[in-house]
């Protein structure tokens, strides 16, 4: 019996994001974390210590020229995504990106040609199609004719870098993007129209949409809308809570999508709950990848098109007209 492949990894970020991730890769057996890079070189070098990584650096070209690295998680600001992403994908090195991939139709576009260029193993951070109840409900509810989602976040404060319109564009690009992602794995074809009203409700200093009522049309004729805002969790549902059905069976996901209840011929089933294990859930199947040549677990060109129906939702706010998918510029 071989040996299982050690991946050497390094993090590029050392916030609060970061640390999410060195959690875990730091007790994982199947990595070794060779270094960790910011831009604040001692805030590099207090993270290597409580991890224990191999060095900290401040210039993230040292990671990129380092032949013991093989995969690197990107885990900064959306807006330094693209450049990162394509620096990485260069050096060929395997990356994960955190999500939104890019908050830019061009950026994401960039990641994207720069992964097939280079032929590396990529993957993005939408940890939510991963969590056990939703992976039970879309082998439950297979072809659903409606969906009704919500992502409500309590109120981020103004300044908060993720308000920023270039560095992070709002709570409905920064966390929509996670229930847009599921609404779409959840289901078997396509969007091919969006409608969006909303606007801004919260950071009238902030140049940004952080309130949205989004209509998804796919391909099959299914319908979603999905609640979007950084306006107070409810009590209830949690933050993450999603409902669909097919006309003969329904779900329930809630409980920040870690509880299930499905209901089939009258019959109503309550499944145990799990716990949220953090970025365990979508990092070790990235390694997996890596470490056995497989495809990613949740490719650029997939979170691309996650990226591109929020972005085109947004338009659609904007302009006040639903937007066509299926042509350019975004070619869902």
């Amino acid at each position: 019996m071989s040996t299982p492949r050690i991946v050497r990894a390094a993090i590029v970020g050392c916030g609060s994001y970061g640390a999410e991730h060195a959690k875990f890769l730091s007790t994982y057996p199947g990595v070794k974390l060779v270094a960790v890079a910011d831009i604040a070189a001692a805030r590099a070098e207090e993270f290597r210590q409580k991890y224990g990584a191999g060095y900290a650096t401040g210039d993230v070209a040292k990671i990129w020229a380092d032949r013991d690295i093989d995969a690197v998680w990107i885990c900064t600001q959306h807006h330094t995504h693209a450049p990162l992403a394509e620096a990485a994908a260069a050096a060929g090195k395997h990356f994960f990106l955190e999500k939104p991939l890019a908050i830019t139709l061009a950026d994401c576009n960039r990641i994207v040609a720069a992964v097939e260029r280079a032929g590396v193993i990529a993957s993005s951070g939408f940890k939510l199609r991963f969590f056990p109840a939703v992976v039970a409900a879309k082998a439950f509810l297979t072809k659903p004719t409606l969906t009704v989602a919500q992502v409500i976040d309590d109120t981020w404060p103004s300044d908060f870098w993720a308000n920023d319109p270039v560095q992070g564009g709002g709570n409905v690009l920064s966390q929509g993007c996670h229930m847009v992602d599921t609404v779409l794995h959840l289901h078997p074809t396509p969007p091919v129209r969006v409608y969006a009203a909303g606007g801004n409700r919260h950071h009238p200093t902030r140049d940004i949409v952080d309130t949205a009522a989004i209509t998804l049309t796919f391909a099959d004729g299914a319908v979603a809308t999905i609640g979007v805002g950084d306006c107070g969790v409810p009590p209830h549902s949690s933050k993450f809570a999603l409902q669909q059905s097919d006309g003969a069976r329904s779900f329930s996901l809630y409980n920040r999508l870690n509880s299930l209840m499905t209901r089939e011929d009258k019959k109503i089933t309550e499944h145990p709950a799990h716990p949220e294990e953090g970025a365990a859930v979508i990092d070790a199947p990235f390694i997996s990848a890596v470490a056995e040549g497989k495809p990613s677990p949740v490719s650029v060109q997939s979170a691309r098109r996650t990226s591109a129906v929020v972005l085109a939702a947004i338009e659609s706010i904007r302009t006040g007209q639903a937007v066509d998918l299926t042509v350019a510029p975004w070619n869902v």
